[in-house]
């Protein structure tokens, strides 16, 4: 019991800690932020930040990570095996739509975030290996639309990469705040021209 207290502990202090290097980052950027900004903005002192935290790099990694979680593919992967095609679809519009609401709070740092992602060999492999995770897993959503008789003949992987780029396409406008994008309404509609292309009429 006491362990999981412990764990527990850790993950709000390091939330605590990641809450302020956002709102530090927001103000001053990325790369005009030093630790002592994080340090000051938390509230926390010094050598409590550094123990979690041993540089500004270390943190910014584990705010990436928290984009690439493994873990989170599975889940979402498990529960894509019951229901029509459309059903399944529809279970990973929803499972992207509240990843996109999680992502709200790095919103002011995101397109920074990205850029060093693209940087990172490390975070990149994470990024690339997510990207192909999620285009399998659509893929075999169409795969079973197709042998079902809800999809026409298609191809399944152009299908699933036509998705995700409305998916990502829709998150690049709601990142950079270029116009007012309400971004589940504006995805679900550009998802639901592709499948009014493929659907069989019944």
């Amino acid at each position: 019991m006491a362990r999981k207290e412990n764990i527990q502990n850790i993950a709000r202090r390091k939330e605590q800690i990641i809450k302020a290097a956002i709102t530090a980052f927001a103000r001053t950027g990325l790369k005009g932020t030093s630790m002592n900004d994080i340090v000051r903005e938390s509230g926390l002192s010094k050598g409590a930040i550094y123990w979690y935290y041993k540089s500004k790099d270390e943190l910014i990694s584990d705010l990436l990570k928290e984009f690439f979680d493994p873990e989170e593919i599975k889940k979402v992967g498990e529960v894509l095996v019951t229901g029509t095609a459309l059903e399944r679809l529809e279970k990973f519009i929803g499972y992207t739509i509240e990843e996109m609401n999680k992502m709200q709070r790095f919103r002011p740092v995101l397109q920074e975030l990205f850029v060093i992602a693209s940087r990172d060999q490390k975070i990149r492999k994470m990024a690339k290996r997510d990207f192909r995770v999620g285009v399998a897993l659509l893929q075999s959503v169409i795969e079973y639309g197709v042998k079902s008789k809800e999809f026409r003949k298609v191809d399944p992987n152009m299908v699933a990469i036509a998705i995700f780029e409305i998916i990502e396409g829709t998150a690049l406008f709601w990142s950079l705040d270029l116009m007012d994008v309400d971004f589940e309404k504006q995805m679900r509609e550009g998802i639901n021209l592709i499948l009014d292309g493929i659907k069989v009429e019944k």
